[in-house]
């Protein structure tokens, strides 16, 4: 695992409707862990995340590594970071094999066939999504919660480094959103770099090594999700007292692939 800060935003300003959703934000997120953006609704989260994805105009600096965002052509920076959103207005009868497929095409576009590569990638992501068995199926077809892992094998069949997540666990259930943070924790461990909006903060504190609180479109805290001053935080924009709860555990069963995630 690294440290290496691989995205690094300073004072990044997003205005909509007429005001600054996002206002002056500073940001660093490591290759090798888990970086969540949290804060209550309308807090700016999931704009900011589009700003480090490149999809909406911003002030301020964004850089991934060494590179400035807006020195990056729209083909390189896919190439560099898949993007998932909360939604997804994908409703063309394709298979899912052809959807997440489609995440080959920033590699080589103008060609309509892929490569023995390609092909590669777009059989892992599948199976590391467990979606092997559904690939022939037609996506608009799917639950709410498969179409989400689908969107998923999509952004890691780019090959990117970077993934930004947009609340992943919408519409999934217990089982698959154990199965997801387990995979987020092992691409972690590879060396990816993970930003993922969350709401829960039990997932926050259990799966994320950083963190970032938004309030109106600030960051009023940085750090580790389980520190006192962090919780103290939370507690403050919140308006609530963190207790400790007696919440139900589970697991998923023991795989000799991987580890095993729990939640309680």
């Amino acid at each position: 695992m690294t440290s290496t800060h691989q995205i690094c935003a300073r004072d990044v300003r997003v205005r909509l409707g007429g005001r600054w959703v996002v206002d002056g934000v500073d940001f660093d997120a490591a290759a090798g862990q888990i970086t969540a953006i949290v804060g209550p609704n309308g807090s700016g989260k999931t704009t900011l995340l589009r700003a480090l994805a490149g999809l909406v105009e911003f002030t301020g600096r964004i850089t991934h590594g060494a590179d400035d965002l807006r020195a990056l052509e729209a083909a390189k920076r896919a190439q560099r970071v898949a993007y998932l959103p909360q939604l997804s207005l994908l409703n063309a009868m394709l298979s899912v094999r052809q959807v997440v497929a489609l995440a080959r095409y920033a590699s080589q576009p103008g060609l309509l066939s892929s490569t023995r590569d390609d092909d590669a990638l777009v059989d892992r992501a599948l199976a590391r999504t467990n979606l092997s068995s559904l690939d022939r199926h037609a996506y608009p077809k799917l639950s709410g919660g498969e179409q989400r892992r689908v969107l998923l094998a999509r952004a890691l069949a780019t090959g990117a480094s970077t993934l930004l997540l947009d609340e992943p666990t919408a519409s999934l259930d217990l089982k698959h959103s154990l199965a997801l943070f387990e995979l987020l924790g092992s691409l972690a461990q590879e060396g990816y770099c993970i930003v993922v909006v969350l709401h829960d903060l039990d997932d926050v504190q259990r799966y994320a090594q950083h963190a970032t609180l938004l309030d109106a479109g600030r960051a009023r805290m940085c750090g580790a999700p389980d520190s006192a001053a962090f919780e103290q935080a939370v507690e403050h924009i919140y308006g609530v007292s963190l207790v400790a709860s007696d919440r139900l555990g589970f697991r998923l069963r023991p795989s000799p692939t991987g580890p095993v995630s729990a939640r309680s």
